[in-house]
Formats: structure tokens, sequence, C-alpha cells
């Protein structure tokens, strides 16, 4: 995907066991911002470009690319390195909220959509009570609820 000019930003970063490498391109949309509010509902875009991110983990490398939109939400100039922090705070909420929903509760399994909003509130409602136990993960707030069920009744206040 990565056109012939080199990155505008390259941030490397070693965290959780892996060595990570991101190169984030980008570009004002000038005239594909009226198609992309007309055909996509994106109104107001005015920056997009892609992140390539490499891992390596255990031996293994790993990469991908992903292309992105920013919108009106930025009366300034974007920076690449604005761009980048962003883009990482997306990434923190869908492995916080997205993830969890995903693979703890099973959700993509289990179709609980079709159950509608009473269900994605009572999900939402426990994963933030769960969070209140300063566990890092999920899955060990819940073995702490079930072994201490005085524990469950103290974060619903009773």
């Amino acid at each position: 995907m990565p056109d012939a000019r080199a990155p505008d930003r390259v941030q490397t970063v070693k965290r959780h066991g892996r060595v990570e490498r991101r190169s984030l391109w980008m570009a004002p949309c000038g005239d594909l911002s009226p198609y992309l509010e007309q055909a996509c509902a994106w109104p107001g875009a005015q920056w997009c470009g892609w992140i390539e991110r490499t891992r390596w983990r255990a031996g293994r490398e790993e990469t991908h690319c992903h292309v992105w939109i920013a919108g009106a939400a930025f009366p300034w100039p974007l920076t690449p390195d604005d761009a980048l922090a962003r883009l990482q705070a997306h990434w923190t909420i869908e492995n916080r909220v997205f993830r969890v929903r995903d693979v703890t509760y099973d959700e993509d399994r289990l179709h609980g959509r079709m159950i509608g909003h009473g269900l994605s509130s009572i999900r939402n409602g426990a994963i933030t009570l769960l969070r209140q136990l300063d566990y890092r993960y999920i899955p060990d707030a819940q073995r702490a609820i079930a072994a201490q069920p005085a524990l469950a009744f103290a974060l619903l206040g009773g």
C-alpha cells in the first residue's frame, strides 16, 4: 500500500513482549472530501492516509496496513505526531471495549445483538463495574467475582 515516498512519521515501541514499528503516511483529502461526504457519509474529511504496523514477536514478523480518515474535529493542521497519537487512542478504545465484548463475552458467536440495546447496556455496565476492581484483564476480575460473591454485591452497592 505505501507509496514510494518515505513515511511522514515512524515510531518504534517495545511493549507487551513485542517490538512494533508504526509507519504513518498522511495527506490532505482535498478533492476527495466531497466524494467521501456523498458516497460514505463522512462530512468534513480533511486528512487521509495509512499506517503500516510491523510487529516482531517470538521470532515472527507480522505486517498490517490500515487506511484512516480524519475530519472536521481538527480545526488546526493535523501533524503526523498528533495523527499517530489519535490512532493509538482509537486502538486503546478498540482493545478495552470491543475486544472484551468479542472475546471475553463471545458476543460475535452468541448473537446478543438480536436482543438489542438492553443486553448491550448490561454488558457495558458489567465491564465498567469489573474495571473498578483494578484487574488488568476482565477474565481475572470475573474469576474474582465468582470466588467472592460478596464482592459482586459490594460493586452493585448492596
